[in-house]
């Protein structure tokens, strides 16, 4: 399914915003002459699937698995040290759609967020890619 401007905020939502989920995977294609594909497998709460049994601590959903694929990628920047681990996304991440360009920032900071932020020197917004357009598919968790 498409992530456009008007139900991106919805998407978010529903995954509790990613916080704490946990990269799994990450695949990038690329073909001489054309833009590249970059997807990603990002384990997440879904609000749309309630925990079933008794619940655990505050949790009210299920885990599941979020492919999120960026296609006519023009730029991304992935990181990953002992240092620095950026697998789990701790402050969640952000995506900004419109009809020309697709923004996912995977590590947006906890303040007030704006797609500009992907090009900026600092602390956040290390983690990104920008295309022409995001899907998503959820799935179990394998």
């Amino acid at each position: 399914m498409q992530i456009t401007g008007e139900h991106s905020s919805a998407f978010l939502q529903r995954f509790v915003n990613f916080y704490d989920g946990v990269i799994v995977g990450v695949d990038i294609r690329a073909t001489l002459g054309k833009l590249a594909t970059v997807r990603l497998d990002i384990q997440a709460m879904d609000t749309t699937r309630p925990v079933r049994g008794p619940l655990v601590g505050a949790r009210k959903s299920e885990w599941c698995q979020v492919r999120l694929t960026v296609h006519g990628v023009s730029e991304y920047r992935f990181l990953e040290s002992r240092r620095y681990p950026y697998r789990v996304l701790s402050d969640g991440l952000a995506v900004a759609a419109s009809p020309t360009e697709f923004v996912l920032d995977l590590d947006p900071g906890p303040d007030d967020w704006n797609p500009s932020q992907v090009h900026r020197q600092g602390n956040y917004s290390k983690q990104y890619v920008v295309g022409e357009r995001g899907d998503y598919e959820v799935s179990d968790i394998p």
